[in-house]
């Protein structure tokens, strides 16, 4: 249960619009289905009307059940398709659509599990009733490939892969400043602390290994390739601030001065993309190498950043 207060500014927003806007993880028609169905008060009444208008000064609560509740829905949402058969699917995610749903009223649409539920159908169960499927994750905010099993036999093979360090992650990303050397380790263990993880020394903290390769310096920038050898939260934005270098464009690691000046290039995301996925078929045995480009809003901020100077 959330409480809100509508601003002045907010003044004239249809309802549907404003809960959008202060629950940004909740898609328009999920949204509309809390409103049909009277999880949403306005002055303390019930209101069923999505296209009711707000006032200055008008409290809501929004009530969103939990996963329990309501259990995964599945959603026809658009995905970009780099490889499918009848045991695994590789998807190339966009920037900001999560990975999984979470049990505490966020992120209970849109995400790609709802999606993948439309599309597959039956996906392997080994994860749970909120990662059906899932093998490994990335951030919201990264884009690229992710890999998903459809039965369990083949979730079970690649997850061994992914333990026993047999599946090749290579990613891209622009980082602050000219990294140097320009082809190096970062062998640092990660600890989360109270609100974010941290490289840590304690006895607590998980080993983690990061290799890079810089492609190109770009404007103050470099342009890296990155192989990630451990898979720990955040390990690449973690990894790489903690040497100076923090991605271009993150909010929770980086640095805020570079993230204002590329948002005037366009940049609204951390510039951090998986770009490579190699592994060996989990029925098959058959050695799988897939791709997927820098999508073309990171494309234009590199155009830009060349183009500033």
């Amino acid at each position: 249960m959330r409480h809100y207060n509508v601003s002045k500014e907010e003044e004239g927003l249809r309802l549907d619009q404003y809960v959008i806007t202060v629950k940004p993880d909740l898609t328009r028609s999920f949204v509309q289905k809390l409103i049909r169905s009277g999880s949403i008060f306005l002055n303390n009444k019930k209101i069923k009307k999505s296209a009711q208008r707000l006032r200055e000064g008008d409290e809501l609560i929004v009530l969103v059940p939990s996963l329990k509740e309501i259990g995964i829905v599945a959603e026809k949402i658009l995905l970009d398709v780099v490889y499918e058969d009848k045991d695994l699917i590789v998807v190339n995610k966009p920037a900001g659509m999560v990975t999984h749903p979470t049990d505490h009223g966020a992120h209970v649409s849109g995400t790609l599990v709802n999606a993948l539920m439309h599309h597959c159908k039956d996906l392997s169960g080994i994860g749970g009733e909120r990662r059906p499927g899932i093998v490994h994750r990335l951030d919201k905010d990264t884009s690229g490939l992710i890999m998903v099993a459809k039965n369990d036999d083949a979730h079970h093979a690649l997850s061994k892969q992914f333990e026993e360090r047999k599946v090749t992650k290579k990613y891209i990303a622009l980082l602050k400043g000219h990294l140097q050397p320009a082809e190096g380790s970062i062998e640092a263990p990660l600890m989360k602390g109270a609100e974010k993880m941290h490289v840590s020394g304690s006895p607590g903290a998980k080993y983690a290994l990061t290799h890079y390769k810089v492609r190109k310096f770009v404007g103050d920038y470099s342009l890296v390739e990155v192989h990630i050898v451990t898979g720990r939260t955040h390990q690449i934005r973690v990894h790489f601030a903690a040497i100076g270098h923090p991605v271009a464009g993150d909010k929770e690691y980086g640095d805020a001065e570079v993230n204002e000046k590329l948002a005037e290039l366009g940049l609204h995301r951390q510039f951090l993309h998986a770009a490579s996925l190699q592994f060996k078929h989990p029925k098959k045995a058959k050695e799988m190498k897939l791709e997927a480009p820098l999508p073309k809003e990171l494309q234009t901020v590199l155009k830009r950043i060349n183009g500033s100077r």
